[in-house]
């Protein structure tokens, strides 16, 4: 019996694209999500709401209207975050998270530790259009197409009570820095003597035009205490 060269270059062409989809698909997602993202999202609305629990496990979930078995797939998203540790129970960051006013900007920490990678290819990831983001999620995680889906509504979910404007400890320590400085430099103070520093800025490499921006605007509002909201200036 002949055998029919051009189907059997078809059927291997075939063959090697299903590897290549079924491989992608068997990637290990490199971020945490809940196949309920909207209970995630209900879970985060309530914690500044309710009192601190012992344990955050399925009991805590079912007391806090989340009684589906995969509401408990939020609790991995929670780990990761460092809001609760391994053995549930809450951390100083959920201590934190719950604290009016700072909450968020410790959030938006937490938010950038976890899904760094994405920080790293746009200033803002949260805001990007949803084509932009599943490519960024396609780049740095696996999994199936439902698994993907997944962890892009997670991270959204988590977004969405994070606040990216609130400087970071580190920027707030250096703020604090920056003040008593200047203090000390106005001799009507009566603080001390002048104190002279000098700052060193090591630029990340690989970034835009805008990142470097970004950067200086950043070091002008939160270390200089200059009003960047008008821009640039030429």
């Amino acid at each position: 019996m002949a055998i029919d060269k051009k189907t059997t270059k078809k059927n291997t062409v075939k063959k090697n694209a299903v590897k290549k989809t079924t491989a992608k698909a068997t990637m290990k997602p490199a971020f945490p999500y809940a196949t309920k993202p909207n209970s995630l999202r209900k879970f985060l609305e309530q914690v500044p709401q309710r009192p601190k629990p012992n344990k955050v496990n399925a009991d805590t979930l079912k007391a806090w209207e989340l009684r589906d078995t995969n509401d408990q797939t939020i609790i991995r998203v929670l780990k990761a975050l460092s809001l609760i540790g391994s053995n549930n129970e809450p951390t100083e960051r959920y201590t934190e998270f719950m604290t009016p006013g700072k909450g968020p900007g410790v959030l938006a920490q937490a938010v950038k530790e976890v899904w760094g990678p994405l920080f790293d290819l746009s200033h803002e990831p949260h805001k990007e259009d949803e084509a932009t983001l599943r490519n960024y999620f396609n780049i740095h995680s696996g999994g199936s197409e439902a698994t993907i889906r997944h962890q892009i509504q997670s991270f959204k979910a988590v977004c969405d009570f994070a606040d990216f404007s609130a400087p970071s400890a580190e920027e707030a320590s250096h703020s604090s820095v920056a003040a008593q400085a200047s203090g000390s430099r106005n001799p009507a103070s009566g603080i001390g003597p002048a104190i002279h520093i000098d700052l060193h800025i090591h630029l990340p490499e690989n970034k835009s035009r805008r990142d470097y921006e970004y950067i200086f605007e950043d070091i002008a509002k939160y270390i200089y205490g200059r009003d960047t909201s008008g821009g640039t200036n030429e």
